[in-house]
């Protein structure tokens, strides 16, 4: 009998006990599915989006005008949301229900970002309210006081800066280029050395491109080409130079010779421009992170007050295209400490105006993982915010990062690719690219980008071609997800051209660092 009564009681107690727990834990996984399904949705709509960035971006001649990357940008918008929509299974709904959950998108570029976030307006009655808005472009600068000198830095993904400011209270200072470390070069008429006795020299250039023939149809022919004032120029077979509009020729009276010197140019003008730096000690005191002051234009970082850091005082323990040098290092910092304050502020009108937005939740920008920082400051890439989305008992909030490696305003370290004489192309640390240039193959190099699909629009129809046509290199495909390199552990051929492609691109870049303005 007291066995009966124990088993009663046991089913009594237990039995709820185990619905409860089985219900709860069946709840907890359908949390986790359902965040695991936005997670999903988040970054595929964040990758989309990048993909039509470098889509707009590859195919526009005008990608250094600003209006024209705005509205590359704000088309990449609206790739975002179509993608959102269909990730979270509300395919056909307009931006209009899923905007209250994205408090902020940042477009970082090459120089500067965008922030496209909620922002107040005035209709045509006066009414006011809060909407999303492509915010102004925010340049990586800051202001630095010393004594009389003020002065701002605007600084790059990679050597490039602009200063500009008051030096000694009088002098009005107003420069931009690359910083190189000028003890390592050596400058000559038709050749610069670097360390190592590298030799960067003039170079022929190839590659593919569409045009119309004399019937007006659209063909694929390769051509040499050079750069004459950042734009190429391709050479007939007859000797005559042309550029393209709009895939014709326009011929042009241009007779420089038919190789590129680029890469001489850039060294040549960073060498110049490093050693007017190094002849102006009061911009180089000036500039130390413990005289940097804040946006409000008033008060100095905290973080900064006892660091004397000579930043732009280049040498070799001082290299600015080195990742570990002061200068690389304070740059990061600034950029990082700029958008972290930007993204703050827009998220404090999110959470300020949320009801006016269509949702009531309470936003916090979330800790970024120190990897995503590091993607965010050494690339072009695009990061997502989506909050207040509803998760059962939960409230949803995560980011998402999409790094665009395919794009004309930046060149990275690795962007380079090598082209041999076996129809591949490869990485430079590419074991079998260093076995073919030691047999003697001819070996150039290229940006990535002109390795991409690139679009046209033509004959009432869609046409695709690639400037450069090489299969990938098997071994650097797979291969791919390493992307370290040690540029010092190169081969010394490996390493001229690497160097030689490389100033030859970057010198070449779309630098929105060249708009005074941005509407």
């Amino acid at each position: 009998m007291k066995l009966q009564n124990m088993t009663v009681i046991f089913s009594i107690i237990i039995i709820p006990i185990t619905l409860i727990l089985s219900a709860y834990i069946g709840t907890q996984i359908d949390i986790a599915v359902l965040q695991q399904r936005y997670d999903t949705a988040l970054l595929d709509a964040t990758h989309d989006s990048v993909v039509a960035f470098e889509l707009n971006t590859m195919n526009n001649n005008y990608s250094s005008n600003a209006d024209s990357i705005r509205r590359d940008i704000k088309a990449t918008i609206n790739t975002f949301f179509s993608s959102l929509a269909i990730g979270l299974g509300i395919s056909g709904a307009s931006s209009t229900q899923i905007i209250p959950y994205i408090p902020a998108i940042v477009f970082t570029m090459y120089d500067g970002y965008y922030i496209y976030s909620p922002h107040e307006y005035i209709d045509e009655q006066g009414n006011t309210g809060y909407r999303h808005i492509l915010k102004p472009y925010i340049y990586y600068a800051t202001r630095y006081v010393n004594g009389s000198t003020d002065i701002v830095v605007n600084y790059s993904l990679d050597n490039y800066i602009t200063i500009y400011g008051y030096v000694n209270g009088t002098q009005y200072i107003s420069k931009s280029g690359y910083l190189i470390d000028i003890n390592r070069v050596q400058i000559s008429d038709n050749e610069v050395i670097l360390d190592n006795n590298i030799k960067i020299q003039k170079e022929n250039l190839k590659e593919n491109i569409a045009i119309k023939d004399s019937n007006n149809n659209i063909v694929y022919k390769e051509y040499p080409y050079k750069y004459v004032n950042n734009k190429k120029v391709y050479k007939e077979a007859d000797g005559r130079f042309f550029m393209l509009n709009n895939l014709e020729k326009i011929y042009t009276t241009i007779q420089e010779g038919d190789e590129d010197d680029s890469a001489i140019k850039y060294y040549k003008e960073a060498y110049n421009f490093s050693r007017w730096l190094k002849s102006q000690p009061e911009i180089i005191n000036a500039v130390i992170p413990k005289n940097a002051i804040k946006s409000d234009n008033i008060s100095k970082y905290d973080e900064f007050q006892n660091d004397n850091r000579r930043i732009l005082d280049i040498s070799s323990n001082n290299n600015p295209e080195l990742a570990f040098s002061n200068f690389t290092q304070h740059k990061r910092e600034i950029m990082k400490i700029s958008i972290q304050e930007n993204l703050n502020n827009a998220i404090a009108v999110y959470n300020k105006h949320s009801a006016a937005l269509g949702t009531n939740s309470n936003f916090q920008l979330p800790i970024l993982k120190e990897t995503d920082w590091e993607k965010i400051l050494t690339n072009v890439n695009i990061v997502s915010f989506m909050q207040g989305m509803p998760v059962a008992t939960k409230i949803y909030n995560n980011y998402a990062i999409a790094t665009s490696t395919n794009n004309k305003q930046y060149i990275s370290p690795t962007g380079i690719n090598f082209v041999d004489n076996q129809n591949t192309y490869h990485k430079p640390n590419c074991p079998i690219l260093k076995t073919n240039i030691n047999n003697g193959a001819n070996i150039q190099a290229y940006k990535k980008v002109d390795f991409t699909k690139h679009r046209i629009d033509g004959d009432n129809k869609i046409h695709y071609y690639y400037k450069h046509s090489e299969y990938g290199c098997y071994q650097c495909i797979i291969n791919s997800l390493n992307e370290e390199l040690e540029i010092s552990n190169l081969d010394i051929k490996i390493k001229r051209i690497y160097y030689q492609s490389l100033a030859r691109e970057r010198y070449n870049l779309d630098r929105v660092t060249k708009m005074l303005e941005d509407k």
